[in-house]
Formats: structure tokens, C-alpha cells, sequence
């Protein structure tokens, strides 16, 4: 997810001449998503509009400040030319989110924000509509930010690969102990086998000498 965070005075979007969307001191707020953003992420990025401090406090001190505790207003649009490359002199956005899925991950997080804040003073545009844009920016303060970060993902997957590892470890170890198992049980059984064939032995050579025994009785007659 790609943010452009922008200090405002006011803002609106209007579609066909019609405002859609209007506030006034706060924050407008361009999003854009990329294929592998996920619900997970909301909770995080939600906290972050209403908590960043871009405003003044009271005496006057810089970033002190924030929507959540000042009351003021969110303007929320999204914005998929925020993933571009450049191919020549023309514009690539491949690695924009497809529209289906972009339209109802941001309308999720359009409904947390409105949630975890005032519903009145959470305003959006209208996704993939043709959208004119006014604002008046304070400062101008504008703040580009990403989530999950590159060192963030880089952790997950590193996770992800110790976890597979760690997985694949405790399947050998079950593989071993396993093996182990049926290595005694076949143990068992192959001794189980000679001794019942040294049984059979000793039974051979005990008739046998009954036999010779016998014949020597014999003999002496």
C-alpha cells in the first residue's frame, strides 16, 4: 500500500459536477494498492491517518498534533497511478491492485476508518470514477509512506522461511521417530524369529540325543 498524506485547509472531489466527497481542515489521503496487500494491513494504516502528528498544538509547537486529536476530517481517494513505472516517457501500472479487488479493499478500509473514528468526518471520493480534485494545502505538508515496508516484507518472508523450515525439521524428526520405530518393531520381530528358530533347534538336537539314547538301550540288549 502507497500513501500521499496531504495537510489540508480543505478538500473535495466532485464526478460530472457533483461533489462526492468535501472537507475541511484535515487530511486528504491518495491510496494505492498493489497485488499481496491485504485486509491484515487496515488496522495498521487506519491507526496511522487518525495518529501521525502534521498539525500544530494549541501554543503553537509543530507536530504535536493529529486528526484524531484535534476532531478534524479525513478525505480518503484512491489512487492507482501511485504504482507506476516509467517506460520511455510512458506511464507502466501493472503493479496496481485489479480493480475488483482494489475497490473492495479500500472501500474496507474506508468502513475502519469510519469506524474507529467519526463516521460525519470520514469523506471519500467515488473509485474508478473520473474525478476532479480541489484542495488547499497547509503548509504544504505532504508525507509519502508505505506499508508494509520492504523490511517489513523482507521479515515476514524470513519468518515464512524459518517457519517452513522449522516445519520441514519437525517432519524429519516424525520422519526419524518414525523410522525408528518400525526399525525396533522389525528388530522385535527378527528377534522374536531366531529365538523361535533356536527353539526349534534346541528341540532338533534334544530328539536327537533321545534317539541315539534309544538306540545305545537297544544295542546293550
Amino acid at each position: 500500500m502507497k500513501f500521499v498524506i496531504q495537510r489540508v485547509t480543505k478538500g473535495c472531489v466532485r464526478v460530472e459536477g457533483q461533489i462526492v466527497g468535501q472537507i475541511g481542515k484535515g487530511l486528504m489521503i491518495l491510496v494505492g494498492l498493489t497485488e499481496g496487500d491485504t485486509e491484515e494491513y487496515i488496522d495498521q494504516v487506519v491507526e496511522k491517518f487518525l495518529n501521525i502528528k502534521l498539525f500544530d498544538d494549541e501554543k503553537g509547537a509543530r507536530w504535536k498534533e493529529s486528526v484524531k486529536s484535534l476532531g478534524l476530517d479525513l478525505l480518503l481517494v484512491s489512487q492507482f497511478t501511485l504504482y507506476n513505472t516509467l517506460k520511455g516517457n510512458k506511464p507502466d501500472f501493472h503493479f496496481a491492485m485489479e480493480g475488483n479487488k482494489a475497490k473492495e479493499l479500500f472501500d474496507k478500509i474506508v468502513k475502519r476508518a469510519k469506524e474507529k473514528y467519526d463516521e460525519k468526518k470520514v469523506q471519500t471520493g467515488k473509485f474508478g470514477e473520473y474525478m476532479f480534485i480541489e484542495m488547499e494545502c497547509d503548509g504544504p505538508v505532504t508525507i509519502n509512506w508505505e506499508y508494509p515496508t520492504q523490511k517489513l516484507i523482507d521479515n515476514i518472508n524470513n519468518n515464512n522461511v524459518k517457519k517452513g523450515k522449522d516445519n520441514k525439521s519437525n517432519e524429519n524428526k516424525n520422519k526419524e521417530k518414525k523410522e525408528g520405530k518400525n526399525k525396533n518393531k522389525k528388530d522385535k520381530n527378527q528377534k522374536k524369529e531366531e529365538n523361535k528358530e533356536n527353539k526349534e533347534q534346541l528341540k532338533e538336537e534334544d530328539k536327537k540325543e533321545e534317539n541315539k539314547e534309544e538306540e545305545n538301550k537297544e544295542n546293550e540288549k
